[in-house]
């Protein structure tokens, strides 16, 4: 697992992208919003070390997008991690959102069947259900969200 780039133009807008054994997870932060976005395989060898990632990512009382839709193939361990982000996402007072492939989809129809994980298909749906939070942040990005 190495680290290919990272760049941080300014306080409010981060982006870095992590190399995990099959995977890539590219993060974006600016202006209270974290994308996550992971790419490729997500399964035994590398549910870890992204899950580890992801939740050092999460912002604090903010709003993220874990973005899935270019997964090829995600294994339970993958479910479990989920449900641990859901988790921390709950503790840490965050709004979220995961955008699903068709394997994530599959896996969340077997695994989620309370439909606890905040499941959507597209980034518009994502940024219209953190943007619809009721926990009274204002933030700059959800000015045209909201009205």
């Amino acid at each position: 697992m190495t680290a290919a780039h990272t760049d941080h133009a300014s306080h409010h807008n981060r982006t870095s992208v992590i190399d995990c054994r099959g995977a890539r997870i590219r993060a974006h932060t600016d202006a209270g919003l974290t994308v996550i976005t992971i790419s490729g395989d997500i399964d035994a060898s590398n549910v870890e070390a992204l899950s580890c990632h992801a939740r050092g990512l999460v912002p604090d009382r903010g709003a993220l997008i874990v973005d899935l839709a270019d997964i090829d193939f995600i294994g339970v361990d993958g479910l479990r991690a989920l449900f641990a982000l859901n988790s921390h996402c709950a503790r840490t007072d965050t709004t979220w959102a995961l955008i699903a492939s068709h394997p994530v989809n599959r896996l969340l129809r077997v695994g989620d069947h309370d439909t606890l994980l905040p499941a959507v298909g597209s980034a518009t749906e994502a940024l219209l259900r953190v943007g619809r939070s009721s926990r009274g942040h204002r933030s700059p990005w959800r000015v045209g969200l909201v009205g």
